[in-house]
């Protein structure tokens, strides 16, 4: 499996779908049967043995100070002024060093993602299949059917949707869903000069190079509004 075990999770949003909850909690902090959503994220990092997670906030910033004291030893916090997106949250967090090797590829996530607990996690998935050779960034994807909760139109497909690994493929009907999860070289940002895009920027721009997608076969929950998240709390035991 791959040695990568430095982490980025996105938290600094305002979580405007999730209103009114996310007036007081910010939405990665929000429960799910009785824990924070973005407390399954980290311990699923360091269960997999990343020694650095670090954490873009924003809205509500001083709440993931308190919340996130237990794992103070393997995360760092970063307070944005202004919310610079997934794109430019990764590259202040380069640009401030809060990682050690700003050259090594990174896991980046949603702070707001969740999937049925299983013995290959998502997380372990994809670091099991990164090619530090071949691939530059690689997505984690969902087909929409095993996307509870989901309703949009979908992101992506794959050239060889049969195959566990397979390069992007942008038409119009799209059957794969952009589930949050990337591993991505911090060298597809270094000729960005905008301070706020979002990481979906890199993927388009460099869609017809070594960027890839994995089919993940588990089960993810798409919680957006308040009724996503009742729906997961009363029906599915994470």
């Amino acid at each position: 499996m791959s040695d990568i075990n430095e982490a980025m999770i996105f938290a600094a949003g305002f979580g405007k779908r999730m209103y009114p909850l996310s007036t007081k909690v910010p939405k990665p902090l929000l429960k799910v049967n009785g824990k924070p959503i973005i407390f399954y994220i980290i311990e699923n990092l360091i269960n997999l043995n990343f020694k650095n997670i670090v954490i873009n906030t924003h809205h509500l910033s001083d709440k993931f100070h308190d919340e996130l004291k237990p794992y103070s030893n393997t995360i760092k916090i970063v307070f944005e002024e202004e919310i610079l997106d997934t794109g430019g949250g990764f590259l202040n967090a380069i640009k401030r060093n809060y990682f050690y090797n700003i050259k090594s590829p990174k896991v980046l996530i949603n702070g707001d993602v969740l999937w049925k607990k299983t013995v290959n996690s998502p997380i372990k998935n994809i670091l099991r299949n990164w090619n530090e050779e071949t691939m530059d960034l690689l997505l984690c994807l969902i087909k929409k059917k095993y996307f509870f909760g989901y309703k949009g139109e979908g992101d992506f497909n794959l050239e060889e949707p049969q195959k566990l690994i397979s390069r992007l493929k942008l038409e119009q009907h799209k059957d794969f869903v952009f589930s949050g999860l990337q591993i991505v070289k911090p060298k597809l940002l270094q000729k960005k000069n905008k301070k706020k895009f979002s990481m979906r920027e890199i993927f388009f721009s460099n869609i017809k190079k070594k960027i890839y997608g994995i089919n993940d076969k588990n089960e993810w929950y798409h919680i957006s509004e308040p009724d996503d998240l009742k729906n997961v709390n009363d029906n599915i035991k994470i």
